[in-house]
């Protein structure tokens, strides 16, 4: 990296990401994760984030000490299973919510699906849709920094 430049990612943020198995340039096979979204009736998707997050479980702050032992919060990047967990009317509800289509990429610790639409990510848990502000990268150094996301809105169950 020249002088001058800015890193991508907070150093913190960084060091999180490739413990988990992440690296610039990382390109995982996206094909599973296309059918899992044709599953819901979408084309196309947010395919270079997947590329780059899909199978990844992320350990990151809040965390709590229980005895000895420090447990940390994670958030997994998974397609397949993000689509798997999620009923095709909480699919439409958060799609509905949001103002455009999401594409399931993962869940975290406390259960939210985690959902990409329009370059911003989402996060839907129950009948709450809650967003993280700024792109998909700001998205995940707020994810790993512990930061939760902000409520959207909510649909009748």
């Amino acid at each position: 990296m020249s002088s001058g430049s800015k890193a991508r990612f907070p150093a913190e943020v960084d060091d999180l990401l490739r413990a988990a198995g992440w690296f610039p340039g990382r390109a995982v096979d996206t094909t599973p994760c296309s059918a899992a979204w044709a599953e819901l009736g979408l084309t196309g998707g947010p395919t270079e984030f997947v590329r780059e997050f899909d199978g990844l479980t992320v350990t990151h702050p809040p965390f709590v000490d229980v005895g000895e032992v420090r447990h940390f919060d994670h958030t997994g990047f998974g397609v397949v299973d993000a689509v798997a967990g999620l009923s095709p009317r909480m699919y439409r509800e958060y799609s509905t919510l949001a103002g455009v289509d999401l594409y399931p990429v993962g869940e975290d610790r406390s259960h939210m699906t985690l959902m990409v639409g329009s370059g911003t990510l989402f996060a839907g848990v129950d009948n709450y849709l809650f967003a993280h502000p700024g792109g998909l990268d700001e998205a995940v150094a707020r994810i790993c920094a512990g930061a939760r996301p902000g409520l959207v809105g909510e649909w009748s169950p």
